[in-house]
């Protein structure tokens, strides 16, 4: 009875031995993935960001794996404990956030990725005490030319658009000549800007600008437009303008009678 009873102790002790065995080894074999941050920060723009992470008990031949809930987080590149990421810039004012997630065998980490939003735009509104502005007609063979100015002053008798202060220059090509050239008015419409010369309902970039002169007559700044759109009713001239290297939207407004002066003869005789 000793001996049996012995016996039955040493063979629990045995399996309780190998239960415990079973479970180290299970515990030293089970892989784990952590990464170094669980949160980053983007800007708004198209950019790169990266993500550091280690594994606890690599297995041979398993490799990590990444993917994004969010169509904006795309082209994973993977190096040693580390996944370069790239993401779209956002059109949004509000931020916005996605998930990327690390799979290692059963293993997995995540990463939440927030992207600011874009800036928003200063929205800026000036009414222009006078419209000047000269018509060419149908320049250089293409549609119909009229030059004008929203402008800060008058009419100068030596240089006539360019009296000191601030002018809004358009270079406006119209599929339509005046219906008076005692009174020429700018066609209704809708006209937007375009790098090409000559173009029904246009502003033609290259002489579209703002720029300011002093009481003397001298250029003391210039902007280039980088977006601009002229709405022209009976009632109202309309400019809504952002410039090069800005976000913010300008809104110039004339109501008004205007005079614009017929330079026909002075541009070739064209008509």
């Amino acid at each position: 009875m000793k001996k049996l009873f012995m016996l039955l102790a040493l063979c629990a002790f045995i399996a309780t031995s190998c239960d415990k065995s079973s479970d180290v080894e299970t515990t030293k074999t089970t892989p784990e993935i952590t990464v170094a941050k669980d949160h980053l920060s983007m800007s708004s723009g198209n950019g790169m960001g990266s993500i550091s992470y280690s594994i606890t008990n690599p297995v041979e031949d398993l490799s990590v794996e990444a993917n994004a809930n969010v169509e904006w987080i795309h082209s994973f590149k993977y190096s040693n404990n580390k996944i370069d990421f790239s993401i779209y810039a956002t059109d949004l004012y509000e931020e916005r956030t996605g998930i990327i997630t690390l799979t290692y065998g059963d293993a997995n980490a995540s990463v939440t990725i927030t992207q600011t939003g874009k800036q928003k735009p200063n929205e800026i509104e000036e009414t222009a005490p006078y419209l000047l502005g000269e018509y060419y007609g149908d320049y250089a063979g293409a549609n119909y030319s009229y030059y004008i100015a929203l402008s800060s002053s008058d009419y100068d008798e030596s240089n006539p658009l360019y009296a000191p202060g601030w002018k809004y220059f358009l270079d406006i090509y119209a599929s339509e000549r005046p219906a008076d050239y005692n009174n020429i008015r700018i066609p209704n419409g809708v006209y937007t800007l375009t790098d090409n010369g000559g173009v029904a309902n246009s502003l033609f970039g290259k002489f579209s600008i703002y720029k300011e002169y002093d009481d003397s007559g001298f250029e003391i700044d210039e902007k280039v437009y980088e977006e601009a759109t002229l709405t022209v009713t009976d009632d109202m001239v309309k400019l809504e303008v952002v410039f090069e290297d800005s976000i913010d939207k300008y809104t110039v407004t004339y109501s008004g009678d205007y005079t614009i002066l017929d330079k026909r003869d002075a541009a070739g005789g064209v008509y």
